[in-house]
C-alpha cells in the first residue's frame, strides 16, 4: 500500500514539474494558454488522439461508438496516409487518418475546420480513390472490393446538412430497378425507412457537425454523445468526464494531457494552436465583412427586385427543362422532384402536357 502511495506521489511530482515547464514555455512565447488538455481540432491534437499506433484503442473505441449496434471493431491497422497518383499526371491523396479494419474495410477519418469549395466532391473523390486503388491487374480479379468508410468531423455548419449533428450518406435501393444516393439522413432523428435497402454497401460516409451537438454532460447517454461532448469541450475541461468509469476515456485523458508533451511536441502544438486560432479569427472577420456587405446590398435591394424576379423565373424554367429530360429517361417522379426541387403536382402537370 505504501509503495502504491509513493508511486502516486512520484507521478504527481513529475506532473507538477511538467506543468512548470509548460508555464515557462508559454511565458517565454508570450502566451498563457493554461489548458489541461490539447485542442482536438488542431492538426497535432487530432492526430495525437486518433493516429497513434500505441494508442489505437482510442480510435477503435470511437469507431465502435459511431457504429454501435451495426458492427464491432476489434482491431485496426494504420496505413500510409498518402496515396500517390497512379501516373505523374494524377493528383495524390493525403488523409488525416487512414486505416483498415480486421474485416478488410478501409476507414478514412478527417477533421475539417473551415468550409471548402466542392467539399462533398472532394470527400467523395478521396473515398472513391480508395475503392479504385483496390483494383488488381490480371484476369483473376473479380472486383471483390472491400467497403470504404469515410468519417468527417466538421467544426462548422456545412451547407446541405441542416441542423443535424450526424448525417449518414450511402448508396441505397429504394425501389425495384432504381438506386440513388441517400442524402443526409440524421441518424438519431430519422432512421432509414424500411423501404430503403442498402445497395452494394461499398461506400459509407458519415458527417459529424460538431457545432450542432449541444447536449450538456448530464444529457449524454450514448457513447457517441460522450465522445462528441469531450471533443467539443476538451480544451476547457479540468478533467475528462467518465474517465474514472471507462478505461478508454482514462487513456484519452492521458494521451491528451498537455503536461505530458515533450518540449519538442509542445513547440509543435503551440504553433498548430496559433495557426488554428488565426484561421478562426480570419474566418470571423470574413463573416463580419460579409454581413456588412449584405447590409449595404440590402439598401439596394429595391433596385434589384426586378432582376431577381427574372432570375427566379429563369431558374424555374430551367428546372422544368431538366424535369422533362429526366422524365424522358423514364426516371420516377420522386427522383425528378428530388433533383429539380419541383413538387410532385408540378411534375404530374408536366407529364400531362407532354
Amino acid at each position: 500500500m505504501k509503495i502504491k502511495s509513493l508511486f502516486a506521489l512520484t507521478l504527481l511530482f513529475w506532473r507538477a514539474i511538467a506543468w512548470m515547464q509548460a508555464i515557462v514555455l508559454c511565458i517565454t512565447k508570450g502566451e498563457m494558454t493554461m489548458t489541461m488538455f490539447i485542442n482536438p481540432f488542431t492538426d497535432f491534437g487530432f492526430k495525437r488522439i486518433f493516429g497513434q499506433e500505441s494508442h489505437k484503442r482510442i480510435l477503435i473505441g470511437f469507431l465502435n461508438a459511431l457504429f454501435e449496434n451495426e458492427f464491432v471493431v476489434t482491431d485496426l491497422t494504420y496505413r500510409d496516409k498518402e496515396k500517390p497518383g497512379e501516373t505523374r499526371y494524377n493528383r495524390s491523396v493525403i488523409y488525416d487518418i487512414y486505416c483498415t479494419l480486421e474485416d478488410g474495410s478501409y476507414v478514412i477519418v478527417e477533421m475539417q475546420n473551415k468550409k471548402e469549395v466542392n467539399f462533398y466532391s472532394r470527400a467523395l473523390y478521396y473515398a472513391s480513390k480508395t475503392v479504385v486503388a483496390q483494383g488488381e491487374k490480371g484476369d483473376s480479379w473479380q472486383y471483390d472490393c472491400a467497403r470504404v468508410i469515410g468519417v468527417y468531423f466538421l467544426n462548422y455548419h456545412q451547407d446541405g446538412l441542416g441542423q443535424a449533428f450526424r448525417c449518414d450518406f450511402g448508396i441505397s435501393k429504394t425501389r425495384e430497378g432504381f438506386a440513388h444516393t441517400a442524402m443526409g439522413k440524421p441518424k438519431e432523428e430519422s432512421p432509414v425507412e424500411s423501404s430503403i435497402e442498402p445497395f452494394a454497401g461499398l461506400l459509407r460516409m458519415v458527417f459529424l457537425q460538431m457545432p450542432e451537438f449541444t447536449k450538456i454532460e448530464s444529457e449524454c447517454s450514448t457513447h457517441l454523445d460522450k465522445w462528441a461532448y469531450i471533443m467539443n469541450h476538451m480544451e476547457n475541461l479540468n478533467d475528462i468526464p467518465w474517465a474514472t468509469q471507462d478505461e478508454l476515456f482514462a487513456e484519452l485523458s492521458s494521451v491528451s494531457d498537455v503536461a505530458a508533451l515533450t518540449p519538442q511536441e509542445r513547440a509543435i502544438y503551440d504553433e498548430n494552436l496559433r495557426q488554428y486560432r488565426d484561421n478562426l479569427a480570419t474566418h470571423a472577420a470574413s463573416f463580419l465583412d460579409g454581413k456588412e456587405e449584405g447590409l449595404k446590398e440590402g439598401k439596394e435591394a429595391g433596385l434589384k427586385e426586378g432582376k431577381e424576379a427574372g432570375l427566379k423565373e429563369g431558374k424555374e424554367e430551367r428546372n422544368k427543362a431538366i424535369a422533362c429530360s429526366l422524365m424522358s429517361a423514364n426516371m420516377p417522379d420522386e427522383f425528378v422532384s428530388q433533383h429539380t426541387g419541383l413538387s410532385l403536382d408540378e411534375i404530374h402537370q408536366l407529364r400531362g402536357h407532354k
